[in-house]
């Protein structure tokens, strides 16, 4: 073992070498590579690109608004008074006629729907311009809806 300083101190970067040097690699075991990989996947998901954000769904809960009619609140901005949610109709609901103050785009997921007599199903956007009337959504079959559009604090749809 060499020492640097010759004041009996060894030189730390050399004992850290010395002790490299003896020791031998050895392959991690089968566990400890799943255990690795598990946290390098857990840290590349906890991570959104820079610039992004990322809502697990299972983060954010469902919430009853009106019955058989559920919703999961994606991103509300109250400055833009805009949102972005999840519809969960089930088979007979029902959400009443309304107002749109600003555009809405309502983009069916799965299952169909009716605004009106109007019938949208999978895949299908319908999009509502601001000042305009939608009768009321139904559906008979239950759907799962994507919805970007008016935010108003105290309303629940």
């Amino acid at each position: 073992m060499s020492h640097g300083s010759g004041n009996g101190e060894a030189d730390e970067g050399s004992v850290f070498d010395e002790l490299a040097g003896s020791l031998r690699p050895q392959a991690p075991g089968l566990a400890q590579r799943e255990n690795l990989r598990a946290r390098v996947l857990d840290a590349a998901r906890a991570a959104a690109p820079e610039g992004t954000a990322t809502l697990r769904g299972a983060e954010a809960p469902w919430i009853a608004v009106a019955p058989k009619v559920e919703m999961k609140v994606l991103r509300r901005d109250a400055a833009t008074r805009t949102q972005s949610v999840l519809l969960r109709v089930a088979a007979g609901g029902r959400i009443p006629g309304h107002r749109h103050m600003l555009e809405e785009e309502f983009i069916i997921l799965e299952g169909e729907c009716h605004v009106g007599s109007h019938r949208l199903g999978a895949g299908d956007a319908h999009i509502a311009a601001a000042g305009s009337w939608h009768d009321d959504i139904t559906t008979q079959t239950g759907a799962l809806v994507f919805v970007r559009g008016e935010y108003q604090p105290g309303a629940h749809v």
